[in-house]
């Protein structure tokens, strides 16, 4: 009847979960407790200065400016 497709059917869900279960669960080992980190300390993560740069100019990184917001020196 259609019961006997439920034993094939939990094998075939839980064969599609594992791979998404088994990132989540090593994000939260390797990443500091965080399932879904950013990994910042990667030496191939070539836009970090940018990303910096940009935080510490405007305040988030979502929100780039130009040289417009950079402070001039106070002059004499």
């Amino acid at each position: 009847m259609w019961y006997e497709i439920l034993p094939s059917a939990g094998l075939v869900f839980t064969f599609l979960a594992l791979p998404s279960g088994c990132n989540w669960v090593l994000n939260k080992v390797f990443h500091n407790r965080k399932h879904c980190a950013r990994d910042w300390n990667a030496a191939h993560f070539e836009d970090y200065d940018m990303y910096r740069r940009d935080w510490r100019i405007t305040g988030s990184e979502y929100k780039p400016k130009g040289l417009e917001s950079i402070p001039d020196p106070p002059s004499k």
